[in-house]
């Protein structure tokens, strides 16, 4: 099975390793506990998803035309893959603050109450 290439082979091999692929994790998390890492990620899991793609896109062919490799050759490599993994998450945590301070309306979140609050506060004082 290599999905890279949308070989699935056997299908009941498929949803299998897929299941205990997702039990295996489960119980991971479970026996782990507490992470920050984890938590920091998981409270922005929606900017990561959205922007994943994109930036391992560049930097994919960031590493192309500085390492000179062919492309094929790290989607059967482990460690690769991990390393560009690790990349991709720390680069986007400039994105994700941002995000978070400067755009939250991209993510359906309102101003905080006390930064909406004073503006009333002021425009009364303005209006009046």
């Amino acid at each position: 099975m290599n999905m890279n290439v949308l070989k699935y082979g056997n299908f009941f091999s498929y949803y299998l390793l897929g299941f205990s692929g997702i039990f295996t994790f489960v119980y991971l998390f479970k026996n782990i506990g507490s992470s920050k890492v984890l938590e920091y990620y998981g409270r922005n899991s929606l900017i990561v998803l959205a922007l994943h793609f994109p930036v391992k896109d560049i930097l994919t062919k960031l590493i192309v035309l500085v390492f000179v490799i062919d492309v094929e050759a790290y989607y059967y490599n482990v460690g690769f893959a991990l390393g560009l993994t690790v990349l991709n998450l720390l680069c986007l945590i400039p994105v994700i603050f941002l995000i978070n301070n400067y755009f939250p309306f991209l993510l359906g979140k309102k101003r905080s109450s006390e930064s909406s609050g004073g503006l009333r506060i002021r425009l009364r004082k303005f209006v009046n």
